[in-house]
């Protein structure tokens, strides 16, 4: 992904409803829930969408500006009851301006079965190894700053996780990355899930991987991705 960032406020909210409806777009949408939010670096508020849209429809105006205990600072509509999803991933880590959760149908399931992520294809590459984290503590709503702060302590330090029987968690450094882990997560389950009781046998080596991992988290791959999606979002909602 390009080194800059948003640099105003304007275009950090306009650039998170997009990845909101890219998220829809790609199969991400579950109804109203399903949520993203937005920061910048350093600060103690984000922005994210409010409880009862979808993230097809979510609009600038509609987003609210929260605090990291979860109240609602800016913005008249109320919030999803999962904000401490966001808001103590982003307390635990200064490094994360961005946070997806959505409850994409193929890795949620896929956490069920409590087998680990292996690399079928290159996008699980970018999590694995080690082993992607999951949180099987409660498959119940992260309702509670308690039950967010152990969530983000499953989290750790990587920027995707599972909620076991319950959906996904992906963070990154700015909007574009945590969206696009997100739906690289979906892809690396979905293709584990294609081999059904087959043994997972080739995958390449430790070096094929790391290889792997450094081409899909560069900058110009991520950019190259990122602009196919802007298109697609774009080339849809003229049809």
């Amino acid at each position: 992904m390009p080194k800059a960032r948003a640099t105003s406020e304007t275009e950090l909210k306009r650039t998170l409803v997009e990845a909101s409806r890219i998220l829809a777009m790609e199969g991400q949408g579950d109804l109203v829930w399903g949520h993203a939010s937005a920061r910048f670096p350093g600060q103690d508020t984000f922005w994210i969408k409010p409880t009862g849209l979808g993230l097809d429809e979510v609009r600038v105006d509609d987003l609210l500006l929260c605090d990291l205990d979860g109240r609602v600072v800016r913005g008249k509509k109320r919030r999803h009851i999962e904000v401490y999803i966001h808001s103590e991933v982003m307390r635990a880590r200064p490094d994360v301006c961005s946070v997806v959760h959505t409850h994409a149908m193929a890795p949620t399931v896929f956490a069920a079965a409590g087998i680990p992520l292996q690399p079928v294809t290159h996008e699980a590459s970018v999590f694995v190894p080690p082993d992607i984290p999951r949180f099987d503590e409660t498959t119940d709503l992260i309702n509670t700053p308690e039950r967010g702060r152990a969530m983000a302590k499953a989290l750790g330090s990587s920027d995707a996780l599972l909620l076991v029987s319950h959906g996904i968690v992906t963070s990154g450094t700015t909007i574009e990355r945590a969206a696009i882990n997100a739906l690289l997560l979906d892809r690396a389950a979905r293709a584990q899930l294609l081999m059904g009781s087959l043994p997972v046998r080739h995958v390449g080596n430790e070096t094929d991987g790391r290889a792997k991992r450094e081409l899909l988290l560069s900058d110009g791959h991520q950019a190259l991705r990122w602009g196919y999606l802007q298109r697609e979002l774009k080339r849809r909602r003229k049809q």
